[in-house]
């Protein structure tokens, strides 16, 4: 018998692990807006969608393995090999517990099998239950969890329950034979829902792009090495034949308060990573006025909307480094809503560092590849 829970829990984005690669740790999460989306206000994506683009999971194998031997459940002798031959030719890959301490979102698969009362084992003293085949059962229950963050709090991490499954039977004649076949089972019906979702999120990204609908909170890039093509994100505006389109004229490049004087409407902004510590997505003390005074000048330009784009150097993972300029878009745009400027002005775009400036591997180059543009959308 399969059993299957309905997957109620909405969410947005995969947060960040609470380790880093190459050692680089944040600083701790910044406390939740004062100014949450409204109830109602929300727009959330299908929760299926939340296997998009996953990469790698670990899956407790070796417990499982482990607590069929004082049992004597004899299970496939290959079968974690078989579960990671399943997971590469589906482009994901098995991941140790190491390696999930360092992964985005932490993906996790826990299987929790049940075996036959008579298969023990008994306490010392404990009376034996006598097999019976009429009224045997055995079972197993997967659950995948993973970090996620909601719309209304985007910085306040959980880790949900997003997909899971379970099994059961009451022919006990080869409880090894069963439960080899149905862990196989489970992990083929989970791909089979992750290549769903990887197609669904295709449509529905072009489904959702023709919609007026409220900015979503924004997903970072997909955790891999390879580049892939930009999505834009949901826009909050009706589609029109002739959308706005972003300014071309060469940013005007900001460091110091006093650059961020008497801008125009139109003028494209090229702000560097100073604005933020190290490895932190919260805004520096120091650099915080060179926002309100972009701030000021988006309110005093109100028929524009701004495109928020992020940039990382090029050390660290791009895993890390997805999740770091997603941060830094989502702190900005919530730095700029504090101040007055209408959540509903931004198109927020992270690249990680994919889309470096200068190709280099020391300070210079690392300077000018992690920073932020802010585009002004002229309207039509």
């Amino acid at each position: 018998m399969l059993l299957k829970y309905p997957l109620a829990m909405l969410f947005s984005t995969l947060c960040i692990s609470s380790v880093y690669a190459n050692e680089v740790k944040p600083e701790p999460y910044p406390a939740c807006p004062d100014t949450p989306v409204p109830v109602g206000k929300e727009d959330y994506q299908p929760s299926n969608l939340s296997l998009q683009g996953l990469t790698g999971l670990y899956i407790n194998l070796d417990d499982v393995i482990n607590s069929a031997k004082p049992k004597n459940v004899k299970l496939q002798a290959d079968l974690k090999d078989a579960v990671v031959k399943r997971l590469e030719k589906a482009g994901m890959r098995l991941l140790s517990k190491e390696a999930l301490e360092k992964t985005p979102g932490q993906p996790e698969m826990s299987m929790f099998p049940s075996y036959p009362k008579h298969l023990g084992p008994f306490k010392p003293g404990e009376p034996r239950i006598e097999y019976n085949a009429q009224c045997c059962t055995a079972g197993i229950w997967t659950s995948f969890t993973q970090g996620g963050s909601t719309l209304r709090h985007p910085l306040l991490n959980h880790k949900l329950a997003t997909w899971g499954e379970g099994h059961n039977t009451t022919d006990c004649s080869d409880t090894g034979k069963w439960l080899s076949e149905v862990v196989l089972k489970t992990v083929d019906n989970f791909i089979a829902a992750k290549q769903k979702a990887d197609k669904d999120y295709q449509e529905w990204q072009k489904k959702s792009a023709k919609t007026p609908a409220k900015p979503k909170a924004d997903t970072p890039p997909a955790s891999t090495d390879k580049p892939k093509k930009d999505t834009p994100p949901v826009s909050d505006k009706p589609a029109t034949d002739t959308p706005p389109v972003a300014s071309t004229d060469k940013p005007v490049e900001l460091r110091e308060t006093t650059d961020a004087e008497a801008l125009a409407c139109d003028t494209a902004i090229l702000l560097y990573a100073e604005i933020f510590p190290t490895a932190a997505a919260s805004i520096s003390d120091t650099k915080g006025g060179i926002l309100e005074k972009i701030a000021d000048n988006m309110k005093a330009c109100p028929q524009y909307r701004y495109r928020i784009e992020t940039h990382a150097d090029q050390r660290s993972s791009h895993e890390y480094n997805d999740v770091l300029s997603a941060r830094r878009a989502v702190a900005i745009r919530n730095y700029l809503v504090d101040n007055g400027v209408d959540e509903e002005q931004f198109d927020l775009r992270f690249y990680g560092k994919r889309k470096p400036l200068v190709e280099g591997d020391n300070e210079t180059a690392w300077a000018a590849n992690r920073r932020v543009m802010i585009t002004p959308i002229k309207p039509k």
